[in-house]
């Protein structure tokens, strides 16, 4: 038995593409199209919606910024300064890229100091990209009477991601999950201070600087856990406005 291709009706609309679109035809082209558009319109939609919020961090390289403090680096740089209505406000500091900026700042520890560099911001924390200039860290004997003993909290358990604080408030966005990974393992690698984000079930981000037991860094150690959701048993402390978790890298479970 032959197949023979349908041939259509001489009174059937038949478009050609050098000729209008048959009055007959442009309906239902018209409605497959504004169809397509619409499906096309709620994908993108729900893809949006489904994302996190990257949340509000920033950093601001229009132009540099001069902050006064008493600098403590143990083991990451943080200048704070002295709040007369709270505890002294921490800046984290770190370097250009994904650096950090220990080697520059320990000879300055415990000393009052001048810090600039391009503001780094996400919530309330604080952070300052110190530039490459030789003078970016200048003594400032000023700055030095402001009081940020280190405070204990007690042994907790704390669930989060584990991530490079200088992406987290506001240099990438998103600064934290699968995406941001490489990036964050670049950074810690680089002795930028590595951070728990915790979320509570009202959302809101708690950021913790984690360090050994002893206070020593803990950038190798935790490099395996970046961007996956961990449990972490330690202690809790507070300098100034900034928690730290101190623990031992066995302590840290994949959940």
């Amino acid at each position: 038995m032959l197949w023979r291709l349908p041939v259509a009706d001489s009174k059937s609309p038949f478009y050609v593409g050098y000729l209008p679109l048959p009055a007959a035809l442009r309906g239902p082209v018209r409605t497959w199209g504004l169809g397509v558009l619409a499906l096309g319109a709620a994908v993108v939609a729900g893809i949006a919606v489904l994302q996190k919020n990257p949340g509000a961090g920033s950093i601001d390289w229009s132009a540099t910024t001069e902050v006064e403090g008493v600098l403590h680096v143990d083991p990451y740089p943080v200048l704070y300064r002295g709040e007369a209505d709270g505890p002294a406000q921490a800046t984290l500091l770190v370097s250009e890229l994904k650096f950090g900026v220990a080697d520059r700042a320990l000879e300055f520890d415990g000393q009052g100091i001048a810090v600039r560099g391009y503001p780094i911001s996400r919530d309330g924390r604080r952070m300052l990209e110190v530039v490459a200039d030789a003078d970016a860290l200048s003594p400032a004997p000023g700055a030095g009477n402001t009081t940020a003993d280190r405070v204990v909290v007690g042994e907790h358990t704390l669930v989060g991601e584990i991530a490079d604080s200088k992406c987290f408030l506001g240099v990438m966005k998103p600064g934290l999950g699968k995406t941001h990974r490489a990036c964050a393992v670049r950074c810690i690698s680089g002795g930028i201070a590595p951070v728990l984000i915790t979320e509570s079930e009202a959302g809101e981000l708690r950021m913790y600087v984690l360090r050994g037991r002893d206070g020593s860094p803990m950038n190798e150690a935790v490099l395996p856990y970046v961007a996956e959701p961990v449990q972490l048993t330690g202690l809790v402390s507070r300098r100034g406005d900034l928690l730290f978790l101190d623990l031992d890298p066995a302590e840290i479970e994949r959940l």
